[in-house]
């Protein structure tokens, strides 16, 4: 798996430029899943790290001087978990 390197912003904080104390934060490429499309998050704890695997579809692409970024609808999505496995509805069979 590519490791996503976080953008570093430093900033000034403080009343004044001259007393301020340079502060760094780091940004890393978002994503939102709800709940209604992706029930098993709910379950997963905050500040953890998991691996999902997303199938997307590409809807837009802008490359100019002021964007640059590809835009995708989220088709599938497989969070690896063995209790999701279980949970999937099993085809009844026909004698």
């Amino acid at each position: 798996m590519r490791k996503i390197e976080p953008k570093v912003e430093s900033y000034n904080e403080g009343p004044s430029m001259m007393k301020s104390t340079k502060e760094e934060t780091k940004t890393y490429p978002h994503l939102r899943l709800h709940h209604e499309f992706f029930p098993e998050t709910k379950k997963w704890e905050v500040g953890k790290e998991y691996t999902v695997k997303v199938k997307v579809k590409m809807t837009g692409l802008s490359i100019s001087k002021f964007e640059n970024d590809s835009e995708f609808d989220i088709v599938g999505f497989d969070s690896g978990s063995e209790s999701e496995e279980k949970e999937k509805p099993v085809k009844p069979k026909i004698d």
